[in-house]
Order: structure tokens, then C-alpha cells, then sequence
């Protein structure tokens, strides 16, 4: 376990800290609140195709299907970071997004998921130095930090050639 930035640079020559919400207090970065978010997993009654309803919400409306099961999302709780699943919550997915595909109203329930997102009006991703170690910060990244993923990892890289080369 780290429990510093100048902990991490003593065992490399370059850090990379993708710390998520523990950013907020290794780095220390107040801009980094939690987002807790909720979502419910069905098994799938035949789709095949995804479905975002994007807007800033609480309660974004969403399905992706995976294979013999669907993700149903979801909700946006600022501050909020407890673990326990929401029943309240979970029956008002369950209804947005039977709304808009009839197919999964009935859908048996696998399982419910909660999460903790890391969240910042602007994703960090920055190169600094601690104790004369090159330090690339990518955090911050929210509810889409899975999706974006291949994509910040390959600008992290990026970052650091640029830097080692230097």
C-alpha cells in the first residue's frame, strides 16, 4: 500500500498514479469528489444492441447487453459513498429502462451493483515531478473511466515517452 506520492517516487523512476478517489487524499486533490453509482444486472431477454440516454443526470437511463446478461443503469449520487444497494433506486432503473425497451420489464434480477466514481470537472492528466521522479496523474475520469480506458492509457503513454526521452 502507498500512502504518498514521495513513497511511490522512492521505488521508480516514473509513477503513474491512476488512483482514482484515493487521489483525493494521496495527491492531495480536493477537485476530486465521489460519485456514487448504482446499476442492476438482468439476464438478457434476447437484445443485442445498447442503448445511452446521455445527459447530466441523477438518473441516466441506460442498457448494455452482455452476452446472457444486460447492465441496467443507473444513477449519479455526488458525495454519496456508501456501498449498500438502494431498493428505491434499483426499482426506478428497472423502470426507466423497461420504458424504453418492454423486453426487460420482468427481466430477472442477477444482481445489483454500487461503485464509487472518481469525478473532477476536468479529468487530470498531467506530469509533474516529486523528489526529481517523473509523476503522470490520470484520474478523475468518472462514471467513464472503463470506457475511456484504452484511450487515457494510450495518452499516458505518450506522456511519459515524451518525457523519458527529454
Amino acid at each position: 500500500r502507498i500512502t504518498s506520492l514521495r513513497e511511490a517516487a522512492a521505488l521508480a523512476p516514473v509513477v503513474v498514479n491512476c488512483a482514482g478517489a484515493g487521489a483525493r487524499t494521496l495527491v492531495p486533490d480536493p477537485a476530486l469528489t465521489p460519485v456514487r453509482g448504482e446499476l442492476v444486472v438482468v439476464e438478457n431477454p434476447g437484445l443485442r444492441t445498447f442503448f445511452m440516454e446521455h445527459e447530466d443526470s441523477p438518473a441516466p437511463t441506460y442498457y448494455l447487453p452482455h452476452g446472457d446478461h444486460v447492465a441496467l443503469g443507473g444513477s449519479a449520487e455526488p458525495g454519496r459513498t456508501d456501498l449498500a444497494p438502494d431498493q428505491q433506486i434499483a426499482a426506478g432503473i428497472l423502470a426507466r429502462c423497461a420504458a424504453v425497451e418492454p423486453s426487460l420489464a420482468g427481466a430477472r434480477v442477477v444482481a445489483q451493483r454500487v461503485g464509487i466514481r472518481p469525478s473532477r470537472p476536468r479529468v487530470r492528466l498531467e506530469a509533474t515531478a516529486v523528489d526529481g521522479r517523473l509523476v503522470v496523474h490520470n484520474y478523475g475520469h468518472g462514471g467513464a473511466g472503463v470506457t475511456v480506458s484504452w484511450g487515457w492509457a494510450h495518452q499516458v503513454r505518450e506522456l511519459v515517452s515524451e518525457r523519458v526521452r527529454a
